[in-house]
């Protein structure tokens, strides 16, 4: 049995990756096959699927999309040129060996990286019960709704944190008006669909 293998056995994996040590001491134990594994379309896990995948570079061709209650295990890096996307009010997990890069990411769930996130556009994690643990995320804009996440070291142009209705004006100013209603208002659903079509959420 692999170490991710275990790893799907935990409820939560705020224990053995909550912290920066914690991170590295699991990364040093963690092996992978040495393989790239391209996903030449969409990547969907279903709900109440896991899916391990030992393979050194994972690389998704268009988005990542979590159900409720879906797990993905990755050994080593994962590019996702679409977007990463769980729109919901259940558990999922998504965690990488190594660094984790996407166009956008929208998560609702437990989020965790042994190396760098890497967002070209919008990251943003939102009633967070699962936080994102990481040394360290980078993108446009991060939003935390909710809850502060627990990374080390954010890199962005514009950083929420804190619940939507004080963020929300605002954050409703960086974003695509065919995102935001009238009132400034904006719904999780609506942006994750408007993330699988692949149109910008930003101004």
């Amino acid at each position: 049995m692999s170490l991710l293998d275990d790893l799907l056995k935990k409820g939560s994996l705020h224990t053995p990756c909550g912290t920066a040590a914690r991170r590295a001491a699991l990364k040093a134990k963690l092996t992978n096959s040495g393989a790239t594994e391209v996903v030449s379309g969409d990547l969907k896990l279903s709900e109440g699927d896991d899916r391990v995948l030992e393979a050194s570079r994972v690389v998704v061709k268009g988005n990542l999309v979590l159900e409720d209650q879906s797990r993905l295990l990755v050994a080593g890096d994962l590019e996702v040129e679409g977007s990463i996307i769980h729109e919901g009010f259940d558990y999922a997990l998504l965690f990488t060996g190594g660094a984790l890069s996407a166009k956008n990411l929208l998560f609702h769930g437990e989020l965790v990286s042994l190396g760098p996130i890497t967002v070209q556009q919008v990251a943003w994690t939102y009633y967070n019960d699962y936080s994102t643990y990481s040394d360290s995320l980078k993108a446009r804009i991060v939003v935390a709704a909710d809850r502060f996440d627990a990374v080390d070291d954010v890199q962005a142009d514009h950083h929420f944190n804190g619940h939507p209705s004080d963020i929300r004006e605002a954050l409703a100013k960086q974003l695509s008006a065919d995102v935001v209603d009238a009132d400034g208002d904006w719904s999780y659903e609506e942006i994750a669909k408007h993330l699988l079509r692949g149109r910008a959420l930003l101004r």
